[in-house]
């Protein structure tokens, strides 16, 4: 939920990122990243580590954000970088050049609005954008880009309700696309004071016929609530192996804050619009704590990034306290086990990265210590393979550039 401030510390911190100098080990005309590690310093501005590979005493060089007003939530495909800029509502491209600092090489004009998800049409250049109106956060519009030739080929009012009953802050949790239907989850939410609001017990899933935008079928649930979140802060969905997709509810404290539900991952199986309703995995039954980001690994395991509440005294101090867990979930058996990595701080970030048969985390750990921690699922192995600068607060993202 995009526009309730006061529970978006940290995407409020990297929109504070100011231009600086880079610093290089290497020379840039020869350098040819592989991975991006978004950063919030310090000193409250916001960088990228461009970097060969993931581990120590490889090439590297720091790079500014391109302006002030390019945060977090941006979207990376092949190296070519896409964000909304909600203070101009400029969808922009942005490309390294060859001094690989990022620069804007083209751009469009949206509406005002919050971006809330982002889809990309099945393997092609089309990119699906989901944008929450700014004047009423009621109303929402589905934006349809052309990435290749970077041009809007089609804009659709989403055809849901502005409220229901109170609730009337709407949120875009879900996208998925198979066979011309769009299917999406959603929730609503509403504020109970200047800084505190919650989320109605039911979860929506809406399938759309793409042509016509007509709802085709219409599903709620009511086992948790909050499905998904801003998948340009996180990941919380994914399709497995055998085509089946997963997602997860993050009714806790920093997203849906109605804590009488339980996280929880669900399942819409291949060729279905409907979710299965005798497939729930009570991840807070299990843990007894909240989760936030949800990642897939291969072989019907995934990755789960879990709160301690009885280490945070309330939100003010989420985002700071070195508390995070990570899980390796069996989807199949339900079971969960403890990765032996570091306690992390950060309520939310895109940090988690799966290739080659290993995980890779982006860890803020106690000691102000901002490493790279290699996990091999196979065997439950785990090693320290990166430190970044002592200056870094927070390792906001973790990307594959190619």
């Amino acid at each position: 939920m995009k526009y309730f401030l006061p529970f978006l510390y940290i995407g409020f911190l990297t929109s504070l990122g100011l231009f600086f100098s880079c610093t290089s080990s290497s020379s840039p005309a020869t350098f040819l990243p592989d991975y991006a590690l978004y950063l919030l310093n310090e000193d409250g501005t916001n960088s990228f580590l461009l970097k060969e590979s993931l581990k120590d005493d490889q090439k590297e060089i720091e790079i500014p954000i391109p302006s002030k007003e390019f945060t977090r939530e941006y979207i990376q495909k092949g190296g070519v970088f896409y964000h909304f800029n909600e203070w101009n509502s400029h969808f922009i491209r942005y490309q390294l050049d060859d001094n690989k600092h990022m620069v804007a090489v083209d751009s469009i004009q949206f509406k005002d609005g919050y971006l809330e998800n982002y889809l990309w049409k099945g393997d092609t250049d089309t990119l699906l954008l989901f944008i929450v109106e700014k004047k009423t956060t009621a109303r929402a519009r589905m934006y349809m880009v052309d990435t290749k030739e970077f041009k809007l080929i089609r804009d659709e009012a989403l055809p849901f309700p502005a409220s229901v009953a109170d609730f009337n802050l709407l949120s875009i949790g879900l996208v998925d696309f198979v066979d011309d239907k769009l299917w999406m989850a959603y929730c609503y939410s509403k504020v109970l004071t200047i800084d505190d609001y919650t989320t109605s017990d039911t979860m929506y899933y809406a399938t759309l016929d793409f042509s016509s935008f007509d709802i085709v079928n219409l599903q709620k649930d009511t086992r948790s609530s909050y499905p998904g979140g801003i998948n340009t802060v996180q990941s919380y969905s994914f399709r497995d192996d055998q085509g089946d997709f997963y997602f997860m509810s993050c009714p806790g404290v920093a997203l849906g804050n109605n804590l009488s539900k339980p996280t929880a991952i669900f399942r819409k199986k291949a060729g279905s619009q409907q979710v299965d309703t005798s497939y729930m995995l009570d991840v807070s039954e299990r843990i007894l704590n909240h989760a936030y980001g949800f990642w897939y690994v291969g072989g019907q395991k995934a990755i789960i990034r879990s709160e301690q509440r009885d280490l945070y005294t309330d939100f003010s101090n989420h985002h700071s306290v070195f508390q995070f867990e990570y899980y390796l979930v069996d989807l199949a058996t339900k079971k969960l086990e403890k990765i032996n990595i570091p306690l992390d701080k950060g309520t939310r970030k895109e940090n988690v990265l799966v290739q080659d048969g290993y995980v890779y985390f982006g860890i803020d750990s106690d000691g102000k210590k901002h490493e790279v921690w290699r996990y091999t699922p196979a065997n439950g192995k785990t090693d320290k393979v990166f430190s970044a600068s002592k200056s870094v607060n927070y390792i906001l993202r973790l990307d594959f550039l190619k």
